[in-house]
């Protein structure tokens, strides 16, 4: 008796969404058949199915700093990180959107400007480029900056707040619909689906606005012909001052005692030099002044400085 074996090649080439998977991988493989026939053994092998991995673009925008940016008014180049990652299975490019969220703030933002951690040192600084747009390979991620100017509005209340939302989306999708699909529009001209984000993704940064007031008054008290001059510098409110100096002209009637000068008791010498004071003559204009830099000041910081002036 004979037997008529019929094998059946079945040539499929099909594709498939793999998250897990670069986008244009091809998986294939063949299936193993064994029958026996009067008493022998035989195998055959089917056809090579083949599936390509389509595209899956998905995207997490996260904002990275632990609690609102501090600043103050008129602050510029204040800086909020978010971190931009493509979470999907295959190259994409994001355009890059920075919104202010202004929730009835009593202060405004500037100039909001887009920065990529280029050098990637994981803080803003001159290397860092300005871009509108970045492109990520699969399980890659960046760093981004925006960078704000801080209005100088004389409304603001202390402890207000205001909100940057980053925006990034896909450049291949981002439909903002899980599921749709673009036809050819991949790596190596495969499909493009959108997945869980939709192609977008965003997240909100926050500044907190906290407002130092600086208060400074002068007593002096003479005795004889000894004049005793006494500043005092007290910061109040939330924050801190930056750059504080003190300029105080010395009255022509009078003549600066070398070596009086003193901040919160300490003595300063009266040349320019590492100390916070000095003591300056200016022969042209008939014009002496004792100069204090004070620097950074914290809330509820208080300091004292004296000198001594006589009668001519």
């Amino acid at each position: 008796m004979k037997y008529i074996v019929i094998i059946i090649f079945f040539f499929n080439f099909s594709t498939v969404f793999a998250k897990g998977v670069r986008a244009g991988t091809v998986i294939q493989n063949s299936a193993m058949l064994s029958f026996s026939l009067d008493e022998e053994e035989f195998s055959i092998k089917s056809n090579v199915a083949k599936s390509v991995v389509d595209q899956l673009i998905d995207v997490k925008v996260s904002w990275m700093d632990t609690r609102p940016m501090v600043v103050s008014l008129g602050e510029r180049q204040r800086v909020l990180t978010y971190k931009v990652l493509n979470s999907g299975n295959g190259r994409d490019r994001y355009t890059l959107l920075a919104e202010e969220l202004n929730y009835k703030s009593e202060f405004s933002l500037e100039k909001k400007r887009v920065y990529l951690d280029t050098n990637d040192n994981y803080r803003f600084d001159a290397s860092d480029r300005q871009r509108k747009t970045v492109r990520l390979d699969e399980d890659r991620e960046q760093l981004v900056f925006v960078v704000s100017k801080i209005d100088d509005s004389l409304t603001a209340l202390s402890g207000s707040k205001n909100f940057v939302n980053l925006k990034a989306l896909s450049q291949i999708g981002g439909s903002g619909k899980k599921g749709k699909i673009y036809i050819g529009r991949g790596v190596d001209g495969v499909d493009v689906v959108d997945g869980f984000s939709g192609g977008i993704s965003e997240d909100e940064g926050s500044y907190k606005l906290l407002i130092a007031n600086v208060i400074i008054n002068k007593d002096i008290s003479i005795y004889d012909e000894l004049i005793t001059v006494t500043l005092s510098v007290t910061v109040g409110g939330e924050g801190s001052v930056k750059s504080v100096k003190i300029v105080d002209v010395i009255p022509n009637e009078t003549k600066y005692i070398k070596g009086t000068l003193m901040l919160d008791g300490g003595q300063m010498s009266d040349q320019k030099d590492s100390d916070a004071g000095r003591y300056r003559r200016k022969y042209k204009e008939r014009k002496a002044q004792v100069l204090m830099s004070l620097g950074e000041l914290d809330t509820s910081s208080n300091h004292t400085i004296t000198y001594n002036l006589k009668i001519r």
